[in-house]
């Protein structure tokens, strides 16, 4: 069962009011020697093109473009291991609300010189308190609390990158999504549950943080993950039940992918399209050349390139033994 606020025609008018402060990402399909390769009609969408480098400046807008007017003179709280928080701190900076952003203290130094540019108020903090310094900020200090991969707002956002793949492609079989927090594919998967039913709605996580895949078999959110993996921002601690309910109802597999096949990915990507690109961001990649790989031939099979702030020292040091 897909909420009523995310339905195809409700996403349709949100993706109409957040079209003026969006990119409209291109998706690109692959030449015939790579569908060889990878053993399917490969798309690729390029979503790490987006406002902020990642689609989490969709959730950030959609949930300001809501704010009531006193909720915007309280400003704004955002927490995330760099693409959310860089996110928040945009569409803040955007719109010119006061904010708090909290980043984890293990970010790469790229994503917070990203956050300090877009003139945010930033604050260090721990992965696994980080969510009660931004509760601290919103229920005492009145701050909007916008979640990195739950609430309404938030997977509106995500259901919009959704509905402009459907508006850009006109058949998928196979759809592989990066799973954090579980609020992209979250978003993703309803609109292209609704509008391509029989498409395979597939997630990737990290062998170490598959908090999703876990919670899936648990059949409840987990609220505490153990996390080690160099693709942090898809390292979530926690999962919520909202963004929860709506991934086991339109996901059709989980797999894991391994850190060695991330960074493996990454330098495929820069080889064969010119593109340095986060661990997150290659995860499908990695997926389709190891746990499913020759699964789809003959198919359409997208992959959502979801985005990518990262430096050239990190990308070199993670790649340079592949």
């Amino acid at each position: 069962m897909i909420p009523e606020e995310i339905d195809y025609l409700e996403i349709e008018k949100v993706y109409k009011k957040l079209s003026p402060y969006i990119i409209k990402t291109p998706i690109v399909k692959n030449s015939c020697y790579l569908d060889n390769f990878f053993n399917t009609n490969l798309f690729l969408k390029l979503e790490f093109l987006q406002h902020s480098g990642c689609f989490k400046a969709r959730g950030a807008i959609n949930n300001v473009l809501n704010l009531t007017d006193s909720e915007k003179k309280n400003g704004i709280t955002a927490v995330s291991a760099g693409n959310h928080a860089i996110a928040s701190s945009y569409a803040a900076d955007k719109f010119s609300i006061k904010n708090k952003i909290f980043l984890y203290d293990s970010t790469n130094q790229y994503r917070l010189n990203k956050v300090k540019s877009l003139n945010a108020n930033l604050f260090l903090t721990d992965p696994h308190s980080a969510f009660k310094e931004t509760e601290k900020a919103s229920k005492v200090d009145g701050y909007y609390f916008i979640h990195p991969f739950d609430g309404k707002f938030t997977i509106q956002g995500t259901a919009s990158l959704g509905f402009e793949i459907c508006q850009q492609i006109e058949k998928i079989d196979n759809i592989i999504i990066s799973v954090g927090g579980g609020g992209l594919i979250a978003g993703v998967g309803s609109i292209i549950r609704q509008k391509f039913p029989q498409c395979k709605i597939i997630g990737v996580e990290p062998e170490g943080a598959k908090g999703l895949s876990d919670s899936i078999k648990n059949n409840k959110p987990l609220t505490k993950v153990i996390i080690n993996s160099i693709a942090d921002s898809l390292c979530a601690p926690l999962h919520m039940p909202y963004s929860f309910s709506i991934c086991k109802n339109v996901i059709n597999e989980m797999v894991t992918v391994s850190d060695q096949e991330m960074k493996k990915s990454m330098k495929f990507m820069f080889e064969h399209f010119k593109v340095a690109l986060e661990p997150a961001c290659v995860a499908g990649i990695a997926a389709l050349t190891g746990p499913l790989k020759n699964k789809f031939q003959n198919q359409n099979t997208l992959i959502i390139l979801c985005g990518s702030n990262i430096d050239m020292k990190n990308w070199a040091e993670l790649t340079r033994d592949q």
